[in-house]
């Protein structure tokens, strides 16, 4: 087994039943796959499964679906062929003589702590190299989740230290990162890498995507179409989010470079109300729509999101407010995630490179057991612009 997930192991007690239901059903997935793998009730020739079927079969969600099958292929049970379905490995039969999808902590194993679903934007990219990474060097990797809960994020690092494990990466969900419990593992000569979050600690390693070339890259091309009354919107607070910060000063470096005016009017941010569970429900939010019509009436002509997320939800606002998009407002996100092609023309936006993050990630972790003396690195990861149908040259 290669890559065991937990979503949230870490639950109150008092948690909804919502999420258990859901725990639940993830593993009941895994579970019958693999009770038909004991009893043969597969061929090696034909998938024995697809995302859909499972979508299907148990009522769950593609992503939900998805999430088993990469578990699953991670442990080495199935392999993909891309546009067929699942395949069950050779020699797969006795792989469920190990448990299936549950915590392992030998001393060979690194713990991945992060705030959400790995299905979210491209961090499953992320995830399968870095688990390839350790698996072709004998080491495995154990998935945390706690939800974006702070108090869950602090309580799984200190039952972290508690195990017998490698190392830990980290994706922190603001800016704190609990330096005070990370100490220990660096004291005890276990690596510690940062993730998507800066951070300036000389003895914790750090990834990142160069968000600040992120934003200015959004705002050039925005720039190059002819705005000039360019906002910025988040929902994260600029101050407590080091991503956000970052993509926020790629902003304002382009507009200096471009001799325009930064205005504290163009400028919304720790909004806090644009959250998932909102984007999906497609429900109207006053907040958001008072926001964009000030802005609009303004003569701001387009906007820069924090996240992808964030510029679909203020696509929809326009949308009510018959503003259209992009003649009369052109917006762009960050991510590249499955919020960016919603739309029936799609948002521009900004692509992370997750494969190479989990890449050098996990060059980090062998590299710092194989040399004590090994450097802290600091990588910046580049970025690349994709330009899709929500921008245009201002029509006003």
């Amino acid at each position: 087994m290669s890559t065991s997930i937990q979503e949230d192991p870490f639950q109150d007690a008092n948690d909804n039943d919502i999420s258990n239901k859901k725990k639940n059903l993830y593993q009941i997935i895994i579970d019958d796959i693999c009770a038909r793998i004991q009893k043969g009730d597969f061929s090696y020739d034909e998938p024995i499964c697809t995302e859909k079927q499972l979508s299907q079969q148990y009522g769950v969600s593609r992503i939900t679906a998805k999430r088993a099958i990469t578990d699953l292929e991670h442990q080495g049970v199935l392999y993909r062929k891309r546009g067929v379905g699942s395949f069950v490995a050779k020699n797969s039969e006795n792989k469920k003589e190990k448990p299936l999808a549950r915590p392992m902590q030998p001393s060979n194993t690194f713990a991945f702590l992060l705030p959400f679903d790995t299905a979210k934007g491209g961090l499953i990219d992320t995830v399968t190299e870095l688990s390839t990474v350790l698996n072709e060097a004998g080491y495995f990797m154990g998935i945390y989740i706690t939800n974006e809960k702070v108090s869950k994020e602090k309580n799984a690092i200190k039952q972290l230290l508690q195990q017998h494990i490698s190392g830990i990466v980290y994706y922190p969900r603001g800016s704190k990162i609990h330096l005070d419990l990370l100490n220990n593992f660096v004291i005890n000569g276990k690596p510690v890498v940062i993730i998507d979050k800066t951070n300036d600690c000389p003895y914790i390693h750090n990834v990142v995507s160069d968000n600040v070339k992120g934003g200015m890259l959004l705002t050039e091309h925005l720039i190059s179409l002819g705005h000039k009354k360019i906002a910025f919107v988040s929902n994260a607070s600029i101050e407590d989010t080091s991503s956000v910060r970052d993509r926020f000063g790629g902003f304002l470096n382009a507009l200096r470079s471009n001799n325009l005016p930064a205005s504290a009017d163009y400028v919304a941010s720790s909004l806090g109300y644009l959250t998932e569970k909102t984007a999906l429900s497609g429900s109207s939010i006053p907040e958001l729509n008072n926001l964009i019509k000030k802005l609009y009436n303004s003569g701001v002509t387009a906007i820069i999101a924090e996240n992808d997320q964030v510029a679909y939800s203020i696509f929809c606002a326009c949308r009510e407010l018959n503003i259209q998009v992009p003649e009369h407002m052109s917006i762009c996100g960050f991510d590249n995630s499955v919020w960016s092609q919603t739309t029936e023309f799609g948002i521009t936006t900004v692509s992370q490179d997750f494969v190479e993050i989990g890449r050098q990630v996990g060059s980090i972790l062998l590299s710092s057991l194989k040399n004590s003396n090994y450097g802290i690195q600091k990588s910046v990861v580049p970025v690349r612009l994709i330009v899709r149908g929500s921008t245009a040259a201002p029509l006003r």
